[in-house]
């Protein structure tokens, strides 16, 4: 259960490990997604509708999996609910039906094309690289599968600036679950005390660190500013660490 944890104001001189969420905090997941949806889209161009173009697909793909994936942060559905109806309910909301046959299919093309897709939040790469250079020891703690990840962050040219990949099949646990934390503190060596989690994910990133006892950074581009908890640039952390 969650608790409403406020963030404990961090030492900066005393945080040595800095755990990173993966999609859409450094790893441009809404860019990359739309390139592997465009091909899926072409590829199979002849079951939409003439009202149906490549934008309005894409857009109902947005929201929708957006919407699963809170659902499955809050524990409502599971990750092979997900894959598996993910692609039906985006194709019955256009009033498209298909069986859940196709619709896995499609969920794997999905999967297959992902990993091999290369762009990062603006910044990330610089900001990693210099983070690096402080000696800062950096890790993942991701809710995606430990392959998939790997691959993407090798496409993305950053994997080679992090120590520990927590995922959620090797720590039996997904954000926002405190075990996952605990699991990843373990792993790399790491205490609350000398640790921060940044993320873009309320819930599974900032409520779930914050319960597991880890001050927090939320990472929003759409906050429009920055401080010591909050920032709408990967860069700003160079500022305040």
């Amino acid at each position: 259960m969650l608790q409403n944890i406020k963030n404990a104001k961090y030492n900066k001189l005393k945080i040595r490990h800095l755990f990173f969420d993966l999609d859409h905090t450094l790893w441009d997941f809404e860019k990359n997604s739309e390139i592997c949806i465009r091909q899926i889209y072409e590829q199979h161009k002849g079951i939409f509708p003439d009202n149906v173009d490549f934008d309005f697909f894409f857009q109902k793909f947005s929201s929708i999996n957006s919407a699963m994936w809170n659902q499955l942060d809050l524990s409502l559905i599971t990750h092979d609910y997900l894959r598996t109806f993910r692609f039906q309910k985006v194709l019955q909301a256009l009033e498209i039906d298909i069986d859940e046959r196709f619709s896995l299919e499609l969920n794997q093309t999905l999967l297959d094309l992902l990993p091999h897709q290369h762009h990062l939040m603006d910044d990330a790469f610089d900001t990693l690289e210099v983070l690096a250079a402080r000696d800062y020891k950096m890790h993942i703690i991701s809710n995606g599968y430990q392959d998939i990840q790997i691959k993407k962050m090798k496409s993305g040219g950053i994997y080679h600036f992090f120590d520990q990949i927590i995922t959620n099949d090797i720590a039996g646990a997904r954000k926002p679950e405190k075990a996952i934390f605990d699991f990843a503190l373990e792993r790399a060596n790491a205490n609350i005390e000398n640790s921060i989690m940044i993320g873009d994910n309320l819930i599974a990133d900032i409520e779930g660190a914050k319960n597991a006892g880890l001050c927090t950074i939320y990472f929003n581009p759409e906050l429009g500013g920055n401080d010591s908890e909050n920032i709408s640039e990967l860069k700003y952390l160079l500022e305040i660490l």
